[in-house]
C-alpha cells in the first residue's frame, strides 16, 4: 500500500481502462446468433426522411425503397416500434435521473443484445430521432392546433424556441454526424466475406474505431460531441476505405475461383452470390414469404437474368405456361427452382426499374431476389463478364453441386419447357437426338387448336408471307383443295416482326374462313419458337447426324430466312413433313385437287410426291429398302424410291452379336 501511495495515476489512463472494461461487458452481452434481424438500411432511410422534414439541411435521401415505412423485421417477438419506444423511454428517463452513464448504457445494450451491430446503432438512432421528431411536430403545430398546444403544455415544453436556437442547431449537427456514422457502420458490416478477404489488422483496427468512446462522449456538451464524433467518423471512413479496397481486389477472384472447383452442394455458391448481406435474400410471392438459400439445397437452380422489365407480357405468360403449368411440373417441379435476378442497363437503379421489379416480382410463381439493387458490384460484374450477360434475358443453370451446366438454357425452356430438365447442355443434345416430330416442335403450347390438330393426326400446313397477292393466290388454291374433299387445315403464322400487313392478311383469311386464325401475339410466339430452334440448333449442330429431323429443321430455317413465302406440310405426330418455299408452294398445292383418288389410296404426302415426280409404272419394281426403325415405323404410307408405288412393310431383325461376344457367352455356359 505504501508503494501505491507514491504512484501518480493518469486520469486519461484510468478512463481508457474503464472504457475497455465497458466494451468487454458489451461484447459479452452481444448475441452472435443475431436472433433479431431487421433491415437496418431501410430503417436508417426512415430516420433520414424524418430529419429532412425537421431541418432543410437534410436533403431527401436517394433510396431504392418505394415503401420505406414497411421495415422488414424477422425473429423479433414484439413490434419494432415498441422496441424503439422502449429505447427512447430509457434515454429520456435516464437523462432526468442523472444516474451512472455506464450503467445506463449497459441497460440499453442488454435490450439490443440480439441485434446485429449495425442494427444496434440504427435502432438507437431511430429512438433519438423519434423523440426529436415528436418534439418538432408539436412545436410546429402549437400555434395553430389546440391539441398540439395542450400536449406541449402537458409536456411543459417552452413556448418559444429562440432560447434554444444554439442547442437545437448543435443537436441537428450532432444527429447529422450520427447518421453519417451509422452509414459508415452499415457499410462496414455489409462488406462481403470479411473474415476471408480482409487482413486481420484491417478488421481489428476498424472495429476498435466502431467501439471506442461509445459511452463517455455522451457526457460532453453538444458541440464537443459533434467534434468528437466527427473525428471518429473521419477515422472510420479511412479504415472503411482500406477494407473496401481490399475486398474490391479480392472478391472478384474469390467468385471466379468458386466456379472452378466442385462443391458438396450448391449452398456456398448461392451464399456468395446472393446471401452475404441477408439470411433471407429471396422472396416467393406465390407463397407470400421470404426464403433462405437453404431451401434450394439438392435442387437444380435456374438463374433468370434480365433487365427489370424482363419480357413482353405474352412472353411472360408463355414462360409460366412452359415451366409452371407444364404437365411435368407436378412430377419434377420440386427438383428445380427459378430465381429471377434483375440487373438494370445502367449501374444504378432508377425509380422506373424499381417499380417494374416490384410489380413483376409480386406476380411471378417463382423466386426473386428481394433487394437486387443490393447485389455486390463484383457479383454483377461477374455475371456481365463471365456469363456474357448483354441485357438480353439468359437462364444460367447451376447443378445441385453448384456447377454451371448451361450458360443459357432459355431456348430449351421455350422449346421443351419442363421436359428439358435438368436443363444442361448435354440434355439439349439428347433432346435433339430424340426429336422427330417437327410440327409439334413448331407449335407446342401456342394454341389449343393447333395442339388438337397434332393429337388428332390431321393433315395441316403452316405458312408465312408478307405478300398479300401471294396470300390471295394461295387462298384460291386452298378453296379448290377443300372443294375436292381433301382435308388440309391451314395455319397462317405471319412473318418475323409482323406489322400492319399481317393483320390485313389475317383479316382476309378470317373472312374467307380458310385458315385457323392466330392472333398477332400467338404469331410472335411461333417466331419465338423458330428463333429458339435456330439458336439451339446452332449450339448442337455437330450432333446433326444423330437425327434426320434436325436436318429437316435446318431446311425449314433456310426456307424462312431465304424466302418471304414458305410452307411446311405435315400430319399430326408423323415425322414426315414437306418444306416448300417460293413458287414451290403453288406448284405443289395446284396438283392436290387432281389427286383426290390417289390421296385416298396413298395418303396426301405420297400422292403429292408421286404427282411431282414421273408417272407410276404399270408394274411394281420389287425393290427392297431397309430403313431405321425411327423412319420405317411412320404412320404415313411409304413409297418406293424408284417406282413411287406404295410399299408393303415387313419387320427385319438384324443380329449384331460379334464372334468375341459369342465366344464369351459360350465360356460362361461352360
Amino acid at each position: 500500500m505504501s508503494l501505491l501511495r507514491g504512484v501518480q495515476f493518469d486520469p486519461c489512463l484510468l478512463s481508457s481502462i474503464q472504457e475497455d472494461l465497458l466494451i468487454m461487458k458489451i461484447l459479452r452481452i452481444h448475441d452472435p446468433n443475431h436472433r433479431y434481424k431487421i433491415d437496418a438500411r431501410q430503417l436508417l432511410h426512415v430516420v433520414e426522411n424524418t430529419m429532412h422534414f425537421i431541418s432543410p439541411k437534410f436533403s431527401v435521401p436517394q433510396s431504392n425503397y418505394t415503401n420505406s415505412w414497411n421495415v422488414e423485421v424477422f425473429g423479433l417477438e414484439e413490434k419494432l416500434g415498441y422496441t424503439i419506444k422502449k429505447i427512447s423511454h430509457e434515454i429520456l428517463c435516464k437523462y432526468h435521473e442523472n444516474g451512472d452513464l455506464h450503467e445506463e448504457t449497459m441497460i440499453l445494450f442488454e435490450t439490443l443484445g440480439p441485434f446485429r451491430w449495425d442494427a444496434k446503432v440504427v435502432v438507437t438512432l431511430a429512438a433519438v430521432v423519434s423523440i426529436y421528431g415528436e418534439f418538432w411536430l408539436i412545436t410546429q403545430l402549437v400555434h395553430r392546433n389546440s391539441l398540439a398546444a395542450l400536449t406541449a403544455k402537458l409536456k411543459q415544453m417552452p413556448k418559444e424556441l429562440n432560447m434554444l436556437k444554439i442547442q437545437l442547431k448543435a443537436l441537428n449537427l450532432l444527429i447529422d454526424t450520427m447518421i453519417e456514422a451509422a452509414n459508415l457502420v452499415l457499410d462496414f458490416e455489409g462488406l462481403p466475406l470479411q473474415q476471408q478477404l480482409l487482413d486481420d489488422d484491417a478488421i481489428v483496427v476498424t472495429k476498435s474505431k466502431m467501439h471506442s468512446n461509445s459511452t463517455s462522449i455522451a457526457a460532453w456538451t453538444l458541440f464537443s460531441l459533434v467534434y468528437k464524433l466527427s473525428g471518429l467518423c473521419n477515422d472510420l471512413r479511412e479504415k472503411l476505405r482500406t477494407c473496401q479496397m481490399q475486398i474490391g481486389r479480392r472478391f472478384p477472384e474469390k467468385i471466379r475461383n468458386l466456379f472452378k472447383v466442385s462443391h458438396f452442394d450448391n449452398q456456398e455458391v448461392l451464399r456468395v452470390l446472393f446471401s452475404l448481406k441477408n439470411d433471407l435474400p429471396l422472396k416467393d410471392s406465390s407463397l407470400e414469404k421470404y426464403c433462405g438459400i437453404q431451401e434450394l439445397e439438392n435442387k437444380v437452380v435456374i438463374l433468370l437474368i434480365s433487365k427489370p422489365e424482363l419480357f413482353t407480357t405474352e412472353k411472360i405468360f408463355y414462360l409460366v405456361q412452359r415451366m409452371h403449368d407444364h404437365p411435368l411440373h407436378k412430377e419434377i417441379g420440386g427438383s428445380y427452382a427459378i430465381i429471377w435476378v434483375p440487373i438494370p442497363y445502367s449501374q444504378t437503379w432508377s425509380l422506373t426499374d424499381e417499380m417494374n421489379f416490384q410489380f413483376l416480382s409480386n406476380s411471378f410463381p417463382w423466386l426473386s431476389i428481394r433487394h437486387p439493387w443490393s447485389l455486390h458490384s463484383s457479383v454483377v460484374n461477374f455475371i456481365r463478364q463471365e456469363w456474357s450477360y448483354k441485357h438480353e434475358p439468359v437462364m444460367v443453370v447451376l447443378s445441385t453441386d453448384g456447377v454451371v451446366t448451361n450458360l443459357n438454357a432459355i431456348d430449351m425452356v421455350w422449346l421443351w419447357g419442363a421436359k428439358a430438365f435438368p436443363f444442361s447442355t448435354s440434355r439439349e443434345k439428347e433432346l435433339w437426338e430424340q426429336e422427330n416430330r417437327i410440327l409439334e416442335l413448331l407449335i407446342d403450347g401456342i394454341d389449343p387448336l393447333l395442339t388438337n390438330l397434332v393429337e388428332e393426326g390431321k393433315h395441316f400446313c403452316i405458312y408465312g408471307s408478307d405478300n398479300i397477292s401471294w396470300i390471295k393466290e394461295l387462298n384460291d388454291t386452298l378453296k379448290k383443295i377443300k372443294s375436292a374433299g381433301i382435308q388440309l387445315e391451314a395455319v397462317y403464322v405471319g412473318y418475323k416482326n409482323p406489322s400492319k400487313v399481317a393483320e390485313i392478311i389475317l383479316d382476309i383469311s378470317i373472312e374467307e374462313n380458310l385458315s385457323i386464325s392466330l392472333s398477332t401475339t400467338k404469331m410472335k410466339l411461333f417466331w419465338l419458337r423458330l428463333e429458339s430452334i435456330k439458336n439451339s440448333v446452332a449450339r448442337v449442330e455437330q450432333a446433326a447426324h444423330y437425327s434426320s429431323s434436325l436436318q429437316k429443321v435446318l431446311r425449314l430455317l433456310d426456307a424462312c430466312e431465304t424466302s418471304n413465302d414458305w410452307m411446311i406440310i405435315g400430319k399430326g405426330l408423323s415425322t414426315d413433313v414437306m418444306i416448300l418455299k417460293g413458287r414451290e408452294v403453288q406448284e405443289c398445292l395446284n396438283l392436290v385437287p387432281e389427286l383426290a383418288e390417289n390421296v385416298a389410296k396413298l395418303g396426301l404426302f405420297s400422292a403429292i410426291r408421286c404427282a411431282m415426280g414421273s408417272p407410276l409404272p404399270v408394274k411394281p419394281c420389287y425393290h427392297n429398302e431397309i430403313l431405321p426403325a425411327e423412319e420405317g415405323l411412320t404412320e404415313e404410307t411409304v413409297v418406293c424410291s424408284r417406282c413411287k408405288r406404295p410399299v408393303e412393310k415387313f419387320v427385319v431383325y438384324q443380329c449384331n452379336v460379334t464372334e468375341s461376344a459369342e465366344a464369351e457367352q459360350e465360356a460362361k455356359i461352360d
